[in-house]
């Protein structure tokens, strides 16, 4: 028997705010990358070039390593609301939700045969683990999230660098394969870019997520917002305010401790993969301090009127983050690869964001537009289809429905 599809219920804004900027971060971040594919352009100006370095450096400094934590941790939150709401309704959790998983493995791997960057695969298997872990308990939970997020097996790495004489760490795989696509990206047709990406460009980001300590990262983050959702943070706003004043502050003191280190390998001696490990290690403690520091703030800027009259403008691009973040890519690659303008010889960093700008502001538009008669984005809508078994689900709203009803759980997470 089918199980019904749920009602929709009032969403938490502030949720959905803090996705859409952390959507507008990984937007503006992949159209400096070009999508994954990261050349500069073949004769830029002369008088450019301060701005395209400045633009470069600054969108990775605020963005590169921090939007995305901020969108694993809202899946651990949305992993909480979905398992509350189903237990209500005496649905089968663990397998209802491996299923979900499942689902959102199809949609990314189809999405990664067009953009090898694609992240909802690895969310997708790194979700499989809280299926089981949410049995466990408040305490073991947090020391699962701190071992996580501290990148043991990098750690462990790092440690061989530096006090085992004669080690020398091996060069990432995904180097080389990244080498690979390059040269397909730039020169080669819709074809050659799809049929390369059933394996090679997937292998891609697997590798990466592996090599670099992501998945122990994005996994612990996971667990994290799980913990939150079980503390009912974001439904308490005083409490909220003296989380994200900590996570301010705290925040703030990782970032002091961190980034001299990171700043100073070269003059400790480490050169070649020795300053690659450690400095992919040091990056990562110190995007959580940073991500830690952008969350408070944006947490405490939302508490402020005028602020929150702007920051909610990011609600409905994150209540629909599926959608946009895929149709991203199908805007951006064809832009950017050669098949396609090949923008990539043209547009530097500089013109890139601008570009990325418009992208954001047509899509923030258009959710905006569309959530006014819909309750779900169009993705958003099909994912739940797939997972209930059912095409039941309402998209069109109710005459006498309120302005912005919704499923709790928010939508690229959901």
């Amino acid at each position: 028997m089918k199980t019904p599809p749920l009602e929709p219920r009032p969403r938490i804004e502030l949720v959905d705010a803090l996705r859409g900027a952390a959507l507008l971060g990984i937007l503006l971040l992949h159209s400096v990358e070009h999508w994954d594919f990261l050349r500069p352009p073949v004769t830029p100006p002369a008088w450019l070039r301060p701005f395209d370095t400045a633009v470069h450096d600054g969108v990775f400094f605020l963005f590169s390593g921090k939007a995305y934590a901020v969108f694993a941790m809202l899946f651990g939150l949305s992993f909480f609301l979905i398992l509350n709401r189903w237990s209500e309704r005496g649905i089968n959790f663990p397998g209802r939700f491996l299923w979900r998983l499942g689902v959102l493995a199809i949609f990314g791997y189809l999405h990664g045969i067009l953009y090898c960057g694609d992240i909802l695969l690895v969310i997708a298997v790194l979700g499989v683990p809280l299926v089981f872990l949410h049995r466990l308990g408040n305490r073991a939970l947090a020391w699962i999230a701190v071992a996580l997020v501290l990148q043991v097996p990098s750690l462990w790495e790092t440690g061989r660098v530096l006090f085992e004489p004669g080690y020398q760490p091996p060069q990432p795989r995904h180097w080389a394969i990244y080498g690979q696509l390059f040269n397909v990206f730039a020169s080669g047709s819709f074809r050659d870019v799809t049929i390369t990406n059933l394996w090679t460009g997937q292998s891609s980001r697997i590798w990466w997520t592996i090599e670099t300590g992501r998945y122990t990262q994005m996994l612990g983050l996971f667990v994290a917002g799980l913990l939150l959702g079980r503390a009912r943070v974001f439904e308490d706003t005083a409490r909220c305010v003296r989380l994200a004043r900590r996570a301010l502050l705290w925040g703030a003191i990782g970032f002091a401790v961190f980034y001299p280190i990171k700043l100073h390998l070269g003059a400790w001696g480490l050169r070649g993969m020795d300053r690659y490990v450690t400095d992919n290690l040091i990056s990562s403690y110190c995007n959580l301090a940073q991500m830690a520091v952008s969350a408070g703030g944006f947490v405490l800027l939302y508490q402020w009127a005028k602020a929150r009259a702007a920051l909610r403008l990011l609600a409905p691009y994150g209540r629909m983050s599926l959608t946009c973040y895929v149709t991203q890519a199908l805007v951006g690659v064809p832009l950017f690869y050669g098949y396609g303008l090949a923008l990539y010889r043209h547009l530097g960093p500089f013109y890139s964001v601008l570009l990325g700008a418009a992208i954001f502001a047509s899509q923030c538009v258009f959710a905006h537009l569309w959530l006014k008669r819909f309750i779900y984005g169009p993705l958003e809508w099909l994912w739940r289809a797939f997972t209930f078994g059912s095409i039941a689900t309402p998209m069109r709203k109710a005459r006498s429905a309120p302005s912005t009803p919704a499923e709790t759980a928010p939508a690229l997470v959901s």
